[in-house]
């Protein structure tokens, strides 16, 4: 049913739920996952280093959190990709789940104020209206 399955990971604690769950999915389906970690550039850096450092520094700090992703699940005969890609998360992930052409998009979603979901929203929700492929939000 699924052949491919994109992963929003950002290491918290629904993130780690959903790396379960994704895992599962993809071990029952053989389908491919791509693990994605999405760093964003803070609006204050005013030059081209301290834009370089900022993104230097995120890498690094993903890289780490998708290092203690992958001891965290049994990754025997099952193909997994990591990926560390910059810009607003919700369309980062949508961007990359159509340029990968994705069957499923695996969200977590954290505990937010009324306030906060009806006002700004949520990665979660934000990627479940714009996907043009199946998402699973894990609460």
């Amino acid at each position: 049913m699924f052949k491919k399955i994109l992963l929003g990971y950002d290491g918290s604690e629904h993130a780690k739920k959903a790396l379960i769950k994704a895992v599962e999915l993809g071990k029952t389906f053989q389908a491919e996952l791509f693990i994605l970690s999405v760093g964003t550039i803070p609006s204050y850096a005013e030059t081209i280093s301290e834009v370089e450092e900022a993104k230097e520094q995120a890498l690094k700090y993903y890289e780490k959190l998708q290092k203690e992703a992958f001891t965290l699940i049994n990754t025997e005969n099952f193909k997994i990709d990591f990926l560390v890609k910059f810009g607003k998360p919700s369309e980062v992930i949508v961007n990359t789940a159509e340029e990968l052409e994705v069957d499923l998009i695996v969200v977590g979603a954290g505990e937010h104020s009324y306030l906060v979901r009806r006002i700004l929203g949520t990665t979660a929700d934000r990627v479940v209206d714009s996907a043009s492929c199946s998402v699973l939000v894990i609460r």
